[in-house]
């Protein structure tokens, strides 16, 4: 799809792992409001050919290599007049097992796609976001809450998350103040299909609000900070209060 560029005062979003759950609604939600979209995926899926259809720009890469992530960047930024908004959503998970090989690989992995990616990705494209014509241009980390709180049985994991909220604010004050650096912080959002009935009553038991909450408060929560002018380095728990159960 060709990026129209001359002249062009739209807002732009980059949405990354916009092929599923949560970045495919955020892309949904930032195109419903007119803005132009550049969805990241990993695997082709139906949803990625709906945002195509939708007038996104869908763009593949694989965050667990680093060349794939630096030729995004560089697809980005000869296409694109300016950023408005990066959200990191891109995410990966694999369980721990008793092969401590198996867990390192899995750590790389981590490692790679939660920081080593976003950070190349928010010094690549840090001239298009200053380039935004409006006042601030945002970025935007999806972490956890077990960044604060890590979970033992998956160590690797929460450390790469807890990395990533360590270099929101790393950034915050590097970007500043020109582009505003926040993190989300979900909880319980939506489960897997793969969650068995009991997994979930475990979880929503240590859940104040005692529900899934849906991929929408999450939506609600970054449409508030990037319409809030006056927020940068600052994590937001969206979590029903698992956090404090």
């Amino acid at each position: 799809m060709t990026m129209e560029v001359a002249g062009d005062s739209r807002r732009y979003a980059l949405v990354t792992g916009a092929g599923r759950r949560l970045g495919y609604e955020l892309a949904r939600y930032w195109l419903a409001q007119g803005w132009q979209v550049i969805a990241h995926f990993r695997s082709a899926t139906e949803e990625v050919d709906t945002l195509q259809a939708l007038g996104a720009i869908t763009l593949q890469a694989d965050f667990e290599n680093q060349l794939e992530v630096l030729a995004l960047a560089e697809n980005i930024k000869k296409n694109v007049p300016h950023l408005d908004l990066i959200v990191h959503n891109a995410s990966c998970f694999y369980k721990e097992s008793d092969d401590l090989d198996v867990n390192l690989q899995a750590m790389d992995a981590f490692y790679q796609v939660h920081m080593k990616a976003p950070y190349a990705l928010n010094l690549a494209l840090e001239n298009l976001l200053k380039a935004t014509p409006y006042p601030n241009a945002d970025i935007i980390h999806v972490t956890d809450i077990f960044a604060d709180r890590p979970n033992a049985v998956f160590t690797a994991y929460c450390a790469s998350k807890a990395g990533l909220a360590n270099l929101s604010l790393s950034f915050a004050k590097m970007f500043a103040p020109k582009i505003k650096v926040n993190a989300i912080q979900p909880g319980p959002v939506k489960f897997l299909d793969s969650h068995t009935e009991a997994a979930k009553a475990a979880v929503l038991r240590e859940t104040l609000l005692g529900r899934e909450g849906g991929f929408e408060p999450v939506i609600q929560m970054i449409a508030a900070i990037v319409a809030n002018p006056f927020v940068t380095g600052a994590a937001y728990k969206v979590d029903g209060g698992r956090s404090l159960a």
